[in-house]
């Protein structure tokens, strides 16, 4: 069974990327597939004021390792000035690098209470999984006025958005479970 994290992209507090990271959870579990979400408002930043990139911290490599061992990762990411969240450049950048994301597949939706449903976000933040040679499922979701366009219970209310992110949700453990096939007969041959 594949082992998927569900990483909720902020550190706000009621986030609607949490609300999102929940339900999608809900819909991967009634799939059979095991997931769990990383927080980011529990990430230990207090542990890295002041940039110890570098130094041993055991409470942000504890953290971090959940992503790390995941067989794949959905990315769920509001849009905030532009760009993504700063706390969740610094979990990236905590990653270890280069081999925590080389090869790792990666689902990402954006959420935002614009029209484009953090389209800039994710589309930055693909460039920097692709720059660590991590795999994109293609298929990516934007959800766009997320307060008025989702229900915790239901869903995206617009049905063509829902069908898109229904449609990540069936295809992502196709996807990762490709790529542990392909890992798998590199590393046998």
């Amino acid at each position: 069974m594949i082992n998927l994290k569900i990483i909720s992209g902020t550190d706000r507090p009621n986030s609607n990327s949490l609300r999102v990271s929940e339900y999608v959870q809900e819909k991967y579990r009634q799939e059979g597939v095991a997931t769990d979400i990383i927080d980011l408002q529990d990430f230990p930043i207090e542990q890295v004021a002041g940039g110890k990139y570098g130094e041993e911290l055991p409470e942000i490599d504890d953290f971090v390792e959940q992503a790390v061992v995941a067989d794949g990762l959905v990315v769920v990411c509001p849009e905030y000035n532009g760009g993504y969240p700063g706390i969740l450049k610094l979990f990236i950048d905590y990653l270890p690098f280069p081999n925590s994301l080389d090869k790792k597949p990666i689902a990402l939706i954006g959420e935002a209470n614009g029209a484009f449903g953090a389209m800039r976000a994710v589309e930055q933040l693909q460039q920097v999984f692709g720059y660590r040679n991590a795999h994109i499922f293609p298929e990516r979701v934007f959800i766009s006025r997320v307060n008025e366009n989702f229900d915790d219970e239901e869903g995206i209310r617009d049905e063509f958005q829902q069908q898109l992110l229904e449609a990540q949700i069936n295809g992502f453990p196709g996807f990762v479970r490709s790529l542990q096939e392909d890992k798998s007969l590199v590393s046998d041959g």
